[in-house]
């Protein structure tokens, strides 16, 4: 696998990891500050009416002219993602076994 590969999947664990740390980090200090349930700043999905959402990213509204467009793009991308994790655990775990094979 080339360099570029490998620091491309690398950036992607560590920005998921920095989004999914912020949505944490951000729960706990509500909880513990004891404010309202307030729209999270992180990362913010929610259904409004008759199937349109209100997206929000780093606090910041995403909005297109198709609320749905939106929706299948995200939704394409997460199945890529997934995909893509998928295959490079199951790439990492051959590798592993690799070692053990007689």
């Amino acid at each position: 696998m080339s360099v570029t590969v490998r620091l491309t999947g690398l950036l992607v664990v560590l920005l998921i990891g920095v989004v999914l740390g912020l949505q944490t980090a951000e729960r706990g200090i509500s909880k513990v500050s004891g404010i309202p349930e307030e729209k999270a700043q992180a990362f913010y999905i929610k259904k409004v009416e008759q199937g349109q959402m209100e997206i929000a990213v780093m606090g910041k509204q995403v909005q297109t002219a198709d609320p749905n467009k939106m929706v299948n793009y995200v939704s394409r991308m997460g199945l890529t993602l997934g995909g893509t994790v998928k295959s490079g655990a199951k790439t990492f775990v051959d590798w592993i076994g690799g070692f053990f094979e007689p």
